[in-house]
């Protein structure tokens, strides 16, 4: 009877440091987990961020057109023309009724403001293909995105994007 409770006990101290490796590889495994989810996490948010400065350049192209159509008079006139710098206005539009030029001048300094705060390196231009009636506009909003070489080094390097559009305006009063 004592040789039968000898095997015993040297089976289940066998089966003991079994089930010990079992949890040992069970919990990195886990680990392993962990970091690749930490991983999809990080880049799921940096293409969100990305995905968001799109989203907001499509808006403020989308924006200077809808102001462009509704001052149909300083945009077909070409006074919408824009090249990205030296943007303010010498009347508030918002405050006092404004000329179709003061207009233009007005939309372009707060849009190219809102522009600049709220994408990194943000510009925006606006160029008419020919003045007239019906005069057709070029938008391009440009940003500048951190994007890291992760092949190499963090090295910090900028890529540059851009979005496009263009808007045809046709001014029927002046017909």
């Amino acid at each position: 009877m004592n040789m039968r409770r000898i095997r015993r006990t040297s089976r289940f101290a066998a089966q003991r440091g079994f089930t010990m490796f079992e949890i040992l590889i069970t919990l990195f495994l886990l680990a392993m987990w962990l970091l690749g989810s930490a991983g999809v996490q990080s880049a799921s948010l940096q293409y969100n961020k990305a995905a968001q400065f799109r989203t907001q350049a499509v808006y403020f192209a989308t924006d200077l057109a809808e102001r462009m159509q509704t001052n149909k008079k300083g945009a077909t006139d070409g006074n919408y023309a824009y090249a990205g710098s030296g943007g303010t206005a010498a009347t508030d539009c918002t405050a006092a009724s404004c000329s179709p030029p003061d207009l233009a001048a007005f939309d372009l300094a707060e849009v190219s403001a809102r522009v600049t705060a709220a994408l990194p390196g943000g510009q925006v231009t606006a160029q008419p293909l020919a003045v007239g009636n019906p005069v057709t506009y070029t938008i391009v909003v440009s940003w500048v995105d951190r994007r890291n070489d992760r092949s190499v080094t963090s090295s910090g390097q900028t890529e540059s994007f851009t979005y496009t559009t263009t808007k045809t305006i046709f001014d029927t009063s002046s017909l």
